[in-house]
């Protein structure tokens, strides 16, 4: 007798785009990305034929009575039954909402020396993003959200004051530009608080998990034969 998909209806039993979802297993993880895996049931001859690609939406895929179009799949898994049947694993990321972004994690991190008007700490955040790669290399955290504009360099893009809606830390003074004298020199000192230091961002699927690195930055360019040199702290 021939084998048939339990709890399928018996017209599209033998239909070449027949699957069952039998299961939803659902997880979020820190950074507020969340992951669903939806188990379907499939003729064995048909699973290559039912299996997504690589970052099809939920909404174009799943069976499921709510479906989420800011969901794509990641990967797929094979488990054979007996029968000529097959169980597909079907793992999806991204966010089930319609709008917006998760809130940013903030960490501070201890770091020698590191301080110049604040303590010795670097500033992490690590969050959510619709942002391309090269949009966020270029200080557009998210598709909504203008570029930070530092207005005493632009070699340096200047740490945002929120993330998501979550609040950064604040310089620890003013950022200022200002020229000097001492004994046998002239200089010039910029501080320009805190500054992008660091990217890290893998793609989820729709999204980027971007991890950011903020630290605080000086120029101090001393004068040698009537102009200027890079003494320390000169833009990476």
């Amino acid at each position: 007798m021939p084998a048939s998909i339990v709890g399928s209806p018996a017209s599209s039993a033998t239909a070449t785009n027949a699957k069952v979802l039998r299961r939803q297993q659902y997880q979020k993880d820190i950074s507020g990305l969340e992951t669903l895996t939806e188990t379907y049931i499939v003729r064995t001859s048909n699973r290559i034929i039912l299996s997504p690609a690589k970052d099809t939406k939920h909404s174009d895929f799943s069976t499921a009575a709510t479906t989420f179009s800011r969901m794509s799949s990641e990967s797929v898994s094979f488990n054979e039954q007996d029968g000529d049947l097959t169980e597909m694993n079907v793992t999806f990321v991204g966010l089930t909402s319609s709008s917006g972004l998760p809130p940013a994690i903030i960490r501070i991190l201890p770091v020698t020396d590191a301080g110049i008007f604040g303590p010795d700490i670097n500033i992490e955040a690590q969050f959510v993003t619709d942002s391309t790669e090269t949009q966020l290399i270029g200080g557009q955290f998210s598709s909504t959200t203008p570029i930070i504009i530092n207005p005493l360099s632009t070699s340096f893009k200047k740490m945002p004051s929120s993330i998501n809606g979550t609040i950064l830390p604040k310089d620890p003074i003013a950022p200022f530009s200002k020229l000097g004298t001492g004994s046998s020199a002239s200089y010039s000192r910029t501080y320009f608080g805190y500054v992008l230091n660091g990217i890290n961002c893998d793609r989820r699927g729709q999204f980027l998990v971007a991890t950011l690195t903020f630290a605080e930055k000086e120029q101090v360019l001393v004068s040698v034969s009537g102009g200027f040199s890079n003494r320390f702290g000169s833009p990476a």
